[in-house]
């Protein structure tokens, strides 16, 4: 039976929480998120986690019978952007849930939540930038607290508060960075494209 993109997205976040606890390679994931979005029926979805047992009973429901897509009354989706080596950028008014899963190694993600819908006053982030490189803009008085592996020479460079400072939204950072570098800051004093791309 098909599957749909909801599923693909699925699959995809259990691959992502495997490679954090490294049960699989970063090379592993990148190949396995190659092919899970590739992925048609859910015969092709299911070997992508068919070696991760504790993720089993989170992939028994990839079923035709019970679809991933389908939530428990009132769960709120996670908004999943995935790419590798390409561009993601979000901009202007869009809707930031309270958790938002982002793979993009070798690529370039921006993020700028300066005029976007916060649906929670916490968003969690989790960022996979590996060789590649990311920018997220924050609204203005907005914290963050980063935790983003920056091994083989990677970078962090954060210019806005770690302690929360309620009401203002508070941003928990996780992820990885290796080789690459990610930029978190407020907002530039001119608001157009080339200090979007400056920061």
């Amino acid at each position: 039976m098909r599957i749909s993109d909801a599923d693909r997205d699925r699959v995809a976040s259990i691959l992502r929480e495997a490679a954090a606890e490294g049960r699989i390679t970063l090379e592993e994931l990148e190949e396995r998120l190659e092919l899970g979005y590739r992925a048609r029926t859910y015969a092709d979805l299911e070997p992508l986690t068919a070696d991760l047992p504790v993720q089993r009973s989170a992939t028994s429901s990839l079923s035709p019978t019970v679809p991933a897509s389908v939530s428990r009354p009132g769960a709120e989706h996670p908004l999943y952007l995935s790419a590798k080596a390409g561009t993601i950028t979000r901009r202007g008014k869009w809707r930031v849930p309270s958790r938002v899963e982002v793979s993009n190694p070798y690529g370039d993600t921006r993020l700028d939540f300066r005029h976007a819908t916060l649906l929670n006053d916490l968003v969690e982030i989790d960022l996979v930038a590996s060789w590649g490189d990311a920018k997220l803009v924050l609204p203005e008085g907005a914290t963050a607290e980063i935790n983003v592996d920056t091994s083989w020479f990677g970078s962090v460079d954060s210019r806005v508060p770690e302690i929360p400072a309620p009401p203002a939204p508070h941003f928990r950072i996780t992820g990885k960075a290796k080789g690459g570098a990610l930029k978190v800051r407020y907002r530039m004093r001119v608001e157009d494209w080339f200090d979007w791309n400056s920061i």
